[in-house]
């Protein structure tokens, strides 16, 4: 059993490193946030549930162009917690039933579907990763977007973008610290 779990933290720390712990993704989905942010400013709502839709599309290639300039790794391939990460990200494509049938019947409901839904799935990078700064993403995403959705429901559009992105961007300066973590304890050089 400690063989396993000393095999585990051995994939997660190789995986870690190799993907930067997702800091492309997570810049990636600030990017999103901030355009939809912008879009809920200046376009009316009928036109900016489309910039949630195809934006929200756009966030994985987005991200891999943003690996390449981190030179990061995001498939990690032969590392079997590599493919588990794609598959958990990829989940994000069976939520699309729920992203039309709200788009349809309550679209003022977008912001706070795609915030939770977003949160909700990042849930598993915190084990994946065994990142303390994923398991406050999830948390915090999904009860901004409640708390925006719920308090602030006719300003959602405005409300929830820049909220959620404030989460992203304080997560995505704590991955950076994890991953200086990673790099200066497997340099030999204590932290």
């Amino acid at each position: 059993m400690k063989a396993m779990e000393q095999h585990y933290r051995e994939m997660s720390k190789c995986l870690s490193a190799s993907a930067k712990r997702g800091v492309p993704m997570i810049t990636a989905g600030c990017l999103f946030w901030l355009a939809a942010g912008i879009a809920g400013c200046i376009l009316p709502q009928h036109i900016t549930v489309w910039v949630y839709i195809f934006g929200i599309g756009a966030i994985f290639p987005l991200g891999l162009a943003m690996s390449k300039l981190m030179k990061a790794d995001m498939f990690a391939q032969g590392n079997p917690l590599g493919t588990l990460a794609g598959v958990v990200g990829a989940m994000q494509m069976l939520f699309a039933p729920v992203m039309i049938l709200i788009l349809f019947r309550e679209p003022e409901w977008i912001p706070f579907t795609v915030g939770v839904l977003t949160g909700a799935h990042f849930l598993p990078f915190g084990v994946i990763y065994r990142s303390k700064a994923y398991f406050f993403l999830s948390t915090a995403t999904v009860l901004t977007a409640a708390a925006t959705g719920y308090f602030a429901t006719a300003q959602s559009f405005l409300a929830t973008p820049f909220a959620v992105l404030a989460v992203y961007a304080f997560v995505c300066v704590w991955l950076v610290k994890e991953n200086k973590a990673i790099v200066v304890r497997g340099s030999g050089v204590s932290a």
